[in-house]
């Protein structure tokens, strides 16, 4: 529990800092006065002051505002609002002023996650698997369930051409929601298989459940694990285990995986010399959505991932290109959501849940972790510019009445509007909280 409260702090202050500091940098650059930075929602906790700027840190800790001289906001601070507005605040500018600074949070938060998913490319490389032959396929997945095979070569999807797995996935993504057409090779035959998505809801596009053919090649080797302890080192190949041979990646995991806490005979190429190792897998529990446990066997090993190198400026577009398309799909999903296609207790995810996923993720890598910090600025960036009252969104909406109107609207009906969208927001958090709490209670 410690460590998800710690994460969710990281995850929570790098987000809410990164939006604020948007609207704060826009305020600063066209004259309007910051009374206060806060990392959180009123009342406040404590803080510093630094010239005209409180930077605090405030009780309720899903979210974060900049206090405006002359704008009824998250605080609800109308004092001097009845009377002429002074050069410094910011219902003294003129429209487009008011717009780029309210939408600059926003803004910044896709630059942010531009920026780290460029700047991941550009530091590691690019990952590919230089293939489109298929690996596996997941019994009762939507691949299966149309009739792909292991070995089957992908050759187009939608009539574009695939190269690397890396396009298949791009191309799948990209057709999400309309009927998707796989052009495949299968020993001589080109094969067309069609999966139509009526019917079918968002969360189903991870359950293509294809992956690519990869060799049975060692990458990393995790400390306090049987492969290490045996003796298994960085690039070796598994040729054999038991006699049988393995041919592929996933021949090596289906043997494993079945032999916990039994012995394994393994032979080994390591250069040109042949080794033969036994290794005995390591039983973890792992639990289905019924309840169901099952033992799989483990042996603390990661396959070789390729990467292509990727110069600065490549990688920045990349970042933007895959930035635009997860805002797309979380519009997508929004807008399902809204139109009743998706039910509202499966797709929403809390601080709860959140917390979980970004645990569970740091545990694994530090670069998902990152990358999932990426995503999740997408997310607020969309949540933040919808047209509710007290987001984003909401102050834009009023800017733009007023910049048509050429005067304000009275201060009676902002503080009104401000406290409907405080409302419904905290019943948001209460819906959040508790469907994040019973998935925590349904979930075995």
């Amino acid at each position: 529990m410690i460590e998800y409260v710690l994460t969710m702090i990281v995850v929570l202050g790098v987000l809410v800092f990164v939006h604020e500091l948007g609207h704060f940098v826009a305020a600063k650059l066209f004259g309007v006065r910051v009374e206060r930075f806060s990392i959180g929602f009123p009342p406040r906790l404590f803080g510093v002051k630094v010239g005209e700027t409180d930077y605090c840190i405030s009780v309720v800790p899903l979210g974060g505002y900049v206090k405006l001289s002359g704008m009824i906001d998250e605080s609800m601070d109308a004092t001097q609002m009845d009377k002429e507005p002074e050069p410094y605040e910011f219902r003294a500018k003129p429209t487009y002023q008011k717009v780029i600074i309210i939408t600059a949070g926003v803004v910044m938060n896709f630059l942010f996650a531009i920026g780290v998913l460029g700047m991941m490319l550009w530091f590691q490389g690019e990952p590919i698997d230089p293939t489109t032959r298929i690996g596996y396929v997941e019994a009762g997945g939507l691949a299966d369930s149309i009739g792909v095979q292991v070995d089957d070569e992908i050759l187009e999807i939608n009539g574009q051409e695939v190269a690397v797995w890396q396009d298949v996935n791009e191309a799948f993504i990209n057709n999400l929601g309309s009927t998707i057409i796989f052009q495949l090779k299968r020993d001589e035959q080109i094969l067309t298989k069609e999966l139509s998505w009526d019917n079918l809801k968002l969360k189903d596009m991870e359950r293509l459940q294809i992956y690519p053919w990869r060799p049975a090649a060692v990458g990393d080797v995790v400390p306090n694990y049987p492969a290490i302890e045996a003796g298994l080192q960085n690039d070796d190949r598994i040729v054999a285990i038991n006699d049988t041979a393995i041919n592929s990646w996933f021949d090596m995991t289906k043997i494993v995986s079945a032999s916990a806490d039994k012995p394994l005979d393994f032979k080994v190429l390591r250069g040109t010399d042949t080794l033969a190792l036994a290794i005995t897998p390591t039983a973890l529990v792992q639990t289905d959505a019924d309840g169901n446990e099952t033992k799989l066997g483990r042996i603390g090993i990661s396959y070789v991932q390729d990467y292509r190198d990727i110069d600065f400026l490549s990688s920045m577009v990349k970042g933007y290109d895959r930035a635009i398309l997860l805002g797309k799909l979380n519009i997508l999903g929004f807008s399902r959501l809204l139109s009743g296609k998706e039910d509202a207790r499966e797709s929403l995810a809390g601080p709860i849940a959140i917390a979980q996923a970004a645990t569970q993720i740091a545990q694994r890598s530090l670069v998902q972790f990152i990358e999932f910090i990426a995503l999740l600025s997408i997310v607020l960036a969309i949540v933040n510019i919808l047209p509710i009252p007290a987001l984003d969104g909401g102050h834009l909406v009023i800017i733009l009445i007023e910049g048509i109107m050429k005067r304000p609207l009275a201060l009676k009906t902002k503080m009104m509007i401000q406290q409907v969208g405080m409302a419904l927001l905290l019943v948001l958090m209460v819906f959040v909280f508790y469907n994040d709490i019973m998935r925590l209670l349904t979930t075995p």
